[in-house]
């Protein structure tokens, strides 16, 4: 049997109209993210692995390498012909090991660069794990339908949640829930 399109529109109207409206919570996941301790703490120890590959010992001989070069270029115009020819061959040899540490340096940095993303990522969803646990946890005490958070945004850029009449935000509640630091003013 079926049923013509305006009557089932009006038959799903009805059934909306007579149950109560859902009640609705938002939640800013961002904001709670960037608030707690453990994000900082990774960021910091993130950041002194991403410094500490910059200090390798390939990244420090590749600038010394580099500055030699720098310096016998210079020197090539005020030596003579039979001089210049022999420093152009040491500057090529220098060259060729420069190049030779740069690309070494670089897959090196790639790696570890890899690590460090991975290790972020890792972080990242372990936090917005106890995050959406919390949020679940306080959304069920306090008896809300939907729980939406309202920092995120669609591929396109726009907030997903353009617009919540009436929805009780529930960010401070969890940042505390979480032990996170209220945030600094600027």
């Amino acid at each position: 049997m079926k049923i013509p399109a305006a009557i089932l529109a009006s038959m799903l109207a009805a059934c909306f109209t007579a149950a109560a409206a859902p009640r609705i919570a938002v939640v800013r996941v961002a904001d709670v993210y960037k608030q707690l301790e453990s994000t900082r703490q990774q960021q910091q120890e993130l950041q002194a692995k991403r410094q500490a590959v910059l200090k390798d010992r390939r990244a420090e001989e590749l600038n010394k390498l580099v500055a030699d070069l720098n310096a016998r270029r210079e020197q090539f115009a005020s030596l003579d012909p039979e001089s210049r020819v022999k420093a152009e061959r040491e500057y090529a040899v220098k060259r060729q090991e420069a190049q030779t540490l740069r690309e070494d340096f670089s897959s090196f940095q790639t790696a570890k660069n890899r690590e460090i993303n991975a290790e972020l990522v890792a972080g990242m969803q372990a936090s917005l794990k106890k995050i959406r646990e919390t949020a679940l946890k306080i959304g069920q005490e306090q008896g809300f339908d939907w729980v939406l958070d309202t920092s995120g945004n669609t591929n396109t850029g726009l907030p997903l949640v353009l617009y919540a009449k009436n929805a009780v935000d529930l960010t401070d509640r969890v940042a505390a829930s979480l032990g996170a630091a209220a945030p600094k003013e600027q």
